[in-house]
């Protein structure tokens, strides 16, 4: 396994190796040739004489507080303000195996599953005490005492003699020639006691430029000398392209060639790339009216039996009679439900859901013989490599990204389809080409959540109390997950089935993947348990969780939850939310908990029935475990975003399919959330447990927010949703 060129990435000019710091006034190298074989090494760290620290994150940011956290963690281990530290984003550093393929290093360079805060936790600090220690070192060498004795604070280091404070740019200079080391892994770094930074609320870094408008998104990016291409898109799922007749697009202003896109499909037989015409033209303009021009032939026989009734339907009719693949079963199901009190029964399903990224997907691809480079928005570095890789038949050692921050991704920024498009018409033209999307374009070729039913049975006894659950699972993605949720695992009897429903969808990770649609069936069910049980359903929440202290989760990542934390926390929901109050005739409270990855969030949503087809949500109670949080702005930031997410999603998130052709391609089709439907309060209660280290939190307030909102529903309403969206189905 062989490291990329660490100087070819010097004379970009972002200096993004992980095998590198640097220092002084161009900024020099502190270790020019710092050995990289073990690829243990941390992120770079710049620093100049004039007090300026840059930091290369290697992780891209969507949304979800990756730069603002990153200085953070810099400058609490380096004692310095954060205004000091700049931050931007690394290039890819990893590795390339025997193959060619691009392979992660000693980082993971990408954004997804709530992982980037545990990923960047070590490193970033590690890297930053290292260089404070050399600092440290380096003015006990000039005052001539003992490095133990000083100290650091305000970018200084403390405690020479009478008192003595000299500033890091004055001991840079000290620091040039010395040698990193090939791991950091064991550099003390502070406890939790220590910290400046870390925990202190903190604005998005990025927040000025943002608002100020200015280029930091994929899509802004431009190289000299591109074109740019817009493509049209079978619309068909799976489906191809017969023919197409482009004379009228090749005669209007600017543009420079046609081309054929041929589809292209994954060792699944779900799309890669779509069967399409792009027009490459001197601007995206010319390019988008001279697309329109073009008439094309398509065949779209492969993906006709996917439409949204005949689908749910038959998802529905395998309920009934199919024979499913037994994932787990525990106890005497059978015995369970014979002996049983009461027996409750419930149907759920809901349909396909689109991403619908703010910012639709765009890349420019500068491919030449012998290397490519790309500028792109993109979820995992080493992916996007790849797929230029793939597409080229370049090693990945020969090629260069550059990558930006996303205006959202969701999960639909893991997929390569619009790097590989670039890839190809920059190969065609000798040029670089910028390939841009519109909207029809990025919900009609979306990797959609999936569609599911579930049919669930809960077994009481003469005391209100869970003894059993029975859960069967359709989808055409992810539904085994659904299956062997909690309560599996707490109760002695749990069997879960599921089936996997072909169609010609392609599906991809949705925001809390699996957990996003599982959540809502599992905590739905759990509630109408208790209104069975004729108990309160945070009362039978709390017993339920109480039964034992951990349970090891059967779903990715696989975790040893504790339950204790569960209850603390539904206590503590009971408390802020005025869970006990009693509410006017109309509204209603619901109640909900989850563990999504490595995180678990809780609510209290109360809602007021706007007469009998809609409601309005008046507060959002929520408690978070999300181990030390570094930036609890970021992470409350995190919480509403998913707590809207949610509420968009359960009550529009709808993509129908007529015939194998997806019919909601934009906003005034597929309903998005509105400003003033959004919860007029939320109130954010971060849990402290004691924990030195951080957990996600940018997937896990989502899926415990739809449950918590239909249960509210529910108690102001008596209707019971089990069919999203909600504004179809109340």
């Amino acid at each position: 396994m062989t490291y990329f060129s660490r100087r070819a990435f010097l004379k970009t000019g972002t200096a993004g190796t992980a095998a590198l710091f640097l220092v002084g006034n161009t900024p020099r190298l502190l270790a020019a040739d710092a050995p990289a074989a073990t690829g243990t090494l941390p992120p770079i760290l710049r620093l100049d004489t004039e007090g300026g620290i840059v930091l290369a994150v290697p992780a891209p940011d969507m949304g979800q507080g990756t730069v603002t956290m990153a200085a953070q963690l810099i400058a609490d281990e380096l004692d310095v303000a954060l205004e000091h530290v700049r931050v931007e984003l690394m290039p890819f550093v990893g590795a390339m195996d025997d193959k060619g393929k691009a392979a992660m290093g000693p980082l993971i360079q990408g954004a997804g599953g709530s992982l980037t805060t545990q990923e960047l936790w070590a490193p970033l600090r590690q890297t930053a005490a290292y260089i404070r220690g050399l600092l440290v070192e380096a003015a006990a060498s000039r005052w001539k005492v003992a490095a133990s004795g000083l100290k650091t604070a305000g970018a200084h280091v403390t405690g020479g003699p009478g008192g003595a404070r000299l500033a890091y740019t004055a001991l840079i200079p000290a620091l040039e020639g010395k040698a990193a080391p090939a791991d950091l892994s064991t550099v003390k770094t502070r406890g939790r006691g220590a910290h400046t930074e870390i925990g202190a609320d903190r604005p998005n870094a990025d927040a000025p430029a943002i608002v100020r408008g200015q280029p930091i998104y994929g899509l802004d990016q431009t190289v000299p000398g591109m074109l740019h291409a817009v493509i049209r898109r079978c619309p068909h799922l799976q489906g191809e392209l017969e023919k197409f007749d482009a004379s009228a697009a090749l005669k209007m202003p600017g543009v420079v060639a046609v081309h054929e896109i041929k589809a292209r499909k994954k060792e699944s037989g779900k799309r890669l790339i779509a069967a399409g015409v792009a027009v490459v033209a001197e601007s995206l303009w010319q390019a988008k009216k001279a697309a329109a021009t073009v008439e094309c032939k398509w065949n779209g026989t492969p993906g006709m039996d996917t439409d949204s009734e005949l689908v749910m339907r038959r998802a529905f009719n395998a309920l009934d009679i199919a024979e499913m693949a037994t994932i787990i079963e525990d106890g005497d199901i059978e015995t369970a439900f014979r002996d049983a009190a009461k027996v409750v029964e419930a149907t759920y399903s809901h349909p396909t859901w689109a991403h619908a990224c703010m910012e639709p997907h765009s890349c420019i691809a500068d491919v030449r013989a012998d290397s490519a480079e790309i500028w792109v928005g993109h979820q995992f570095m080493d992916e996007a490599i790849n797929a230029v890789a793939i597409t080229t038949g370049l090693k990945s050692d020969r090629i260069t990204g550059h990558f930006y921050r996303m205006g959202t991704a969701f999960g639909r920024k893991f997929e390569k389809d619009y790097i590989t498009e670039a890839c190809i018409l920059s190969g065609l033209m000798k040029k670089p080409v910028k390939v841009t999307w519109s909207r029809e374009d990025e919900m009609e070729q979306d990797y959609y959540n999936p569609m599911g039913a579930y049919r669930l049975r809960g077994a009481l006894d003469k005391d209100g109390k869970l003894t059993a659950m029975h859960v069967r699972a359709v989808a055409d993605g992810w539904s085994g997950h659904a299956a062997r949720e909690i309560p599996q695992g707490i109760l002695d009897h749990y069997k879960g089935e599921w089936m996997e429903m072909h169609t010609a969808v392609s599906n991809g990770a949705w925001r809390g993947p699996g957990s996003n649609t599982r959540a809502w069936v599992t905590m739905g069910f759990l509630n109408e348990l208790a209104v069975a049980a004729g108990k309160d359903p945070l009362d039978f929440l709390i017993e339920l969780f109480s039964r034992k202290p951990s349970v090891k989760h059967s779903n990715w990542p696989n975790r040893v939850l504790d339950l204790t934390r569960y209850v603390a926390m539904l206590r503590r929901l009971e408390t802020e939310s005025g869970y006990r109050t009693p509410l006017a005739r109309g509204r209603g409270r619901g109640v909900a908990i989850f563990n999504t990855h490595y995180g678990v969030c809780g609510h209290v949503a109360e809602v007021e029935m706007i007469g009998d087809k809609d409601f309005r949500v008046l507060k959002v109670t929520s408690v978070v475990d999300c181990g030390l949080p570094v930036n609890p702005n970021g992470v409350r930031a995190q919480i509403e975003s998913g707590i809207i997410d949610g509420l968009d999603a359960a009550k529009y998130g709808k993509m129908v399919f007529r015939a194998g052709v997806p019919t909601t391609n934009n906003f005034d089709s597929y309903r998005k959330l509105r400003i003033d439907e959004a919860p007029a309060e939320v109130n954010i209660h971060i849990m402290d447990f004691g924990d030195e280290d951080p957990r996600g939190t940018g997937e896990i307030s989502l899926p415990p927010f739809i449950p918590a909102l239909t249960n509210a529903i529910f108690a102001a309403s008596g209707k019971r949703v089990h069919t999203l969206p909600i504004s179809e189905n109340l």
